[in-house]
């Protein structure tokens, strides 16, 4: 994870933000081990929150959305560990993270794992999957003139492909792209396991797509919809969607909205589809206002 670094992007905010970090931050400490990269001079103040279940790593960061600025781990044979770095440059140039830019390549110099840098501009919200091949992508989010103009969905679909070590990609329709990112796919479909995709009620191009469809292995997918909560939203931007998890080891940590009936209703949906996973439920409504939530604001390094 990272910590929140500018008040230039968060104002007045800033504050409760933190909080929401380091909220999610120990939750995440009781299943595995996790580092939290904090702009130097700021560690004191980003330890005091998190607590000593956090490791502190100083590192130049501008804001915290590190699926999406830092890299995508790869495995490989033998428990080797590398890392693909995609160029981010801020959704598109909507912001400017000059410091993020480089964090990718960065955190894998830190941790003295191969990089690969791949010759095209994406972020690792854009990315799901089954880890038997298939990947999921939605097409603005990648394949769009703010990140990758001149290039092609065949020249793209050829370059995921080599990058994350994938078989069949899977362009997802969405009619609905919101504006930072274009279209992520962690608010849009995620799979439960290989050939089972839970996917946004309120998207039924993405339905009736997936629906239609087939993974890497040829199975055809089986859809579990997932309603969005009945919440007014603080803003624009306010992520308002349960799809937005995170799995640390032995559990899943969803987003909760102050719903008790739609927060239930998605909660069962979750558990039935991830019976082997204790499900958390934490509200986070500072990160959902910056148009995110757990899964945006996490990435995981897997064991060597």
């Amino acid at each position: 994870m990272a910590w929140p670094a500018r008040t230039a992007v968060w104002g007045k905010e800033l504050a409760a933000v933190r909080q929401d970090i380091a909220r999610l931050a120990q939750a995440i400490a009781r299943f595995e081990p996790i580092g939290l990269l904090v702009q130097p001079g700021q560690e004191s103040a980003a330890g005091k929150l998190c607590g000593t279940d956090v490791q502190i790593v100083p590192m130049g960061v501008d804001d915290m959305w590190l699926r999406d600025s830092g890299p995508v781990f790869l495995t490989g044979g033998q428990g080797r560990v590398a890392g693909s770095v995609f160029n981010f440059n801020g959704w598109g140039n909507k912001q400017m993270h000059a410091r993020d830019n480089t964090v990718a390549a960065a955190l894998l110099a830190h941790l003295k794992l191969q990089a690969f840098r791949a010759p095209f501009v994406a972020e690792g919200g854009a990315f799901e999957t089954d880890g038997e091949g298939t990947l999921l992508v939605c097409q603005p989010s990648i394949e769009n003139k703010n990140r990758n103009p001149g290039l092609s969905r065949a020249q793209l679909t050829e370059y995921l492909r080599g990058w994350l070590g994938v078989e069949s990609v899977l362009w997802v329709p969405s009619s609905k792209p919101d504006y930072w990112t274009d279209g992520h796919i962690d608010g849009i479909a995620r799979f439960a396991k290989p050939a089972v995709v839970l996917v946004d009620q309120g998207l039924p191009e993405a339905v009736k797509f997936l629906r239609e469809s087939s993974d890497a292995r040829n199975r055809p997918l089986k859809v579990i919809e997932v309603p969005r909560p009945g919440v007014r939203k603080r803003n624009r931007n306010f992520c308002d969607c349960y799809l937005n998890f995170y799995t640390p080891n032995g559990a899943l940590i969803m987003p909760s909205f102050g719903q008790a009936r739609s927060d239930d209703r998605a909660r069962g949906l979750l558990a039935e589809a991830f019976p082997e996973r204790q499900i958390l439920p934490i509200r986070l409504d500072a990160i959902a206002a910056g148009g995110g939530l757990m899964h945006c604001v996490t990435q995981p390094e897997p064991a060597a």
